[in-house]
């Protein structure tokens, strides 16, 4: 018998029913060997499907669960990583491409009710990410036979971190030419081109970003954040201002504390990205001003919401 076969058994098994029954207070599990506890999650979830959030202590441990949790019956899909989102102030660079697309879909499916089990380490749990509300506007679907108002889309991209680049080359790019719109989406391995006829999406189909040949049709685009960072859609008319001279403060602040030299470069790092906050500019280092964006955000723990479950490793 297979151990997905023993999982789903174990659920079913009655003198075990109280070992994976819920409780107001959660339940604790105490000197379970590293190996058996993906298989008493397993249990549970098959006994009950549902959101789950396992916080692991580093990443080996992350990479660990995913490996145990698939032989036990867990499809590979409901299986996401949520790796960290955060770049290093003194580096002038975002996070790899690839972890912030397995991010943001490990964030998507944490806004949602469908069963899925996320899995990251600490650090990057605790991370402060985007308010559930903006997150959940952020997620659009379009499909063949869509009414869509091309200006609303483009504002939308922009909206969504997007940068307009003629042609498309890289991941969160997108061009317009009259009833053609290319978007190179976050998570996607190949740009998407739309055709409109009218205001209605008449086909979508993946192309080669250098030949511009199409290589395949698009049932159903997912359009997501280019980026874990947005700028609020709301403010008043001096708000990017108000931002601006509140990072400036800090920037003196924190720079009055340092020695010449460090000082000197902060002032150097921070000054230019102050002026990019004004003008609501997207640069690499915009998530480490997430706080300041928007300060009523929390983590990923904040996105599970009382019906998920929260796993301690």
């Amino acid at each position: 018998m297979r151990l997905a076969d023993w999982a789903r058994r174990f659920a079913d098994f009655e003198p075990a029913k109280p070992l994976l029954s819920e409780s107001p207070d959660g339940v604790a599990w105490h000197s379970v060997a590293a190996e058996a506890r993906p298989f008493l999650l397993a249990g549970m979830h098959h006994q009950r499907p549902r959101k789950t959030l396992i916080v692991a202590a580093n990443y080996d441990r992350c990479l660990a669960w995913e490996a145990r949790l698939t032989p036990c019956g867990i499809p590979e899909g409901d299986i996401l990583q949520l790796p960290s989102g955060t770049s290093s102030l003194f580096e002038d660079s975002s996070p790899e491409f690839s972890a912030l697309s397995d991010r943001i879909g490990a964030l998507e499916a944490l806004i949602h009710d469908e069963p899925s089990i996320v899995i990251g380490a600490a650090s990057a749990v605790l991370e402060r990410t985007l308010p559930k509300e903006v997150l959940a506007e952020a997620f659009i679907e379009i499909r063949p036979g869509d009414t869509l108002d091309s200006e609303r889309l483009m504002r939308q991209l922009a909206v969504l971190g997007y940068s307009h680049q003629e042609p498309v080359r890289l991941p969160g790019q997108f061009s317009r030419r009259g009833g053609i719109v290319d978007i190179y989406v976050s998570g996607y391995d190949l740009p998407i081109r739309i055709e409109l006829f009218g205001d209605e999406v008449e086909s979508m189909r993946h192309f080669d970003p250098m030949s511009q040949r199409s290589v395949g049709q698009v049932v159903a685009l997912r359009l997501t954040p280019s980026r874990e960072t947005l700028y609020p859609s709301v403010g008043g008319e001096n708000w990017g201002a108000e931002v601006a001279e509140l990072v400036r403060q800090t920037m003196n602040r924190e720079a009055s504390m340092l020695q010449e030299e460090a000082s000197q470069r902060l002032e150097e790092l921070v000054g230019g990205d102050v002026a990019s906050l004004k003008e609501h500019l997207y640069f690499d280092r915009l998530d480490l001003y997430r706080p300041f964006l928007h300060p009523d955000s929390g983590c990923a723990i904040d996105l599970l919401g009382d019906q998920g479950w929260l796993v301690l490793d």
